[in-house]
């Protein structure tokens, strides 16, 4: 019998629990729907781009749906079986609330090892992603702009004109005039300039520059320094040649610089170390550490809370259970903020800072989890108005 009850309270609690992340999610995409438009629209993105978009849109904020699911899940779940009397059922028939709760803190392990895969591992890789596709559709975005017969002077230091472009992408009469900063294979430093047959665009490790294969073409060339022993004009012809196109000033290095939310907590933990050797300022970073432990073991908080709160003599809606867990959830966040706030201001150390709301939330859910268990009311005032009601009454 124990059995078959932990199995039918563990489906309560995991349908909903699975209907609010479906729900939750879809929420959170359709608020960045705009964006992804604007992206496939003016930046020429693609439907395998929309797809990794919407993965790493997922992978960020799902660290923070997977516990108000799970919150939700709980409430829902003891707000059904309560107003159908099946708890008090189940405590007549010997099982107390530890033991109507097993299954959930079972389940409650289960969030917490998903949350916390998600949170080490999941969460940095979404929000780089995220980085790297905002990158990448800015040079598609460049080179979907080049037009025929017209000028294209988007790139550093260089000017392109194609003659024609073919269906495929190629580009076919092309001409580049490249102002003279670097020494290219020994034909100069000057000003260069490159007329091709045909090119093509090729992929680049480098975020800052394209790389641009040429066929069938000439570079003419002259130094910078017409007074210098060499300062003859130069042609040199090719078969191919690869040159290296300046992208402009997108902030391409900042944007793929890792911040605390893109690390790993392998780089987390080195980034930490090798700060502190230069005595600098490490707190975001120690926070950051804190946070990705805190924010999954929040489930063990909510199921504790959930299941008093729940079981309460409610008898309106089921769904009352969504309305309360909305309640915790701000009550949650704006205790979270008010102990970061004090963490960074240099009030609280950041350990306390992050923990300090699981700490308080937690204290309180063991104290409402202990009196329903002793079949008191959550509200201790509320008994004492009872016993002096009785004592005045004949």
């Amino acid at each position: 019998m124990p059995r078959i009850l932990d199995k039918y309270v563990f489906r309560e609690t995991a349908v909903p629990f699975l209907l609010s992340i479906s729900i939750l999610t879809v929420t959170a995409l359709l608020t960045k729907i705009v964006k992804l438009i604007e992206l496939l629209v003016t930046r020429g993105a693609g439907i395998t781009f929309a797809v990794w978009f919407v993965l790493s849109i997922i992978a960020s904020f799902f660290v923070y749906i997977l516990p108000i699911s799970f919150l939700i899940g709980v409430l829902v779940a003891f707000t059904r079986l309560s107003s159908d009397s099946e708890i008090t059922a189940m405590k007549a028939s010997g099982l107390s609330l530890f033991g109507i709760a097993r299954p959930v803190l079972f389940f409650a392990v289960i969030a917490y090892a998903v949350s916390l895969a998600f949170t080490l591992y999941v969460f940095p890789w979404g929000n780089l992603k995220a980085k790297t596709l905002f990158l990448d559709t800015t040079k598609t975005r460049l080179v979907s702009n080049i037009k025929e017969k017209v000028f294209y002077d988007a790139f550093k230091g260089a000017v392109l004109y194609v003659n024609h472009m073919t269906d495929d992408g190629e580009m076919q009469g092309i001409y580049i005039s490249e102002e003279g900063t670097e020494k290219r294979q020994g034909i100069g430093n000057g000003p260069m300039v490159f007329f091709a047959r045909k090119g093509v665009f090729m992929p680049s490790n480098d975020d800052s520059t394209l790389f641009l294969k040429l066929f069938d073409g000439a570079i003419h060339s002259r130094p910078h320094d017409a007074a210098a022993k060499d300062s003859a004009y130069h042609i040199a012809r090719f078969s191919t040649y690869i040159i290296e196109l300046k992208l402009p000033d997108i902030g391409a290095a900042s944007m793929l610089a890792k911040g605390e939310k893109e690390l790993y907590i392998n780089e987390l933990l080195d980034r930490i170390k090798s700060m502190r050797s230069k005595g600098q300022d490490t707190l975001k970073f120690v926070l950051e550490l804190h946070r990705r432990f805190a924010l999954p073991a929040s489930v063990f908080v909510f199921a504790f809370l959930g299941i008093p709160l729940g079981i309460q003599k409610v008898r309106v809606q089921r769904f009352t259970g969504f309305n309360i867990a909305i309640a915790i959830v701000l009550i949650y966040y704006i205790l979270t903020m008010i102990f970061e706030t004090l963490g960074k201001n240099g009030m609280l150390p950041p350990s306390l800072a992050v923990w300090g709301a699981n700490i308080i939330m937690f204290m309180a859910a063991v104290y409402f989890f202990y009196r329903a268990a002793m079949d008191a009311p959550l509200n201790p005032f509320q008994g004492m108005r009872a016993r002096r009601s009785r004592k005045k009454s004949p």
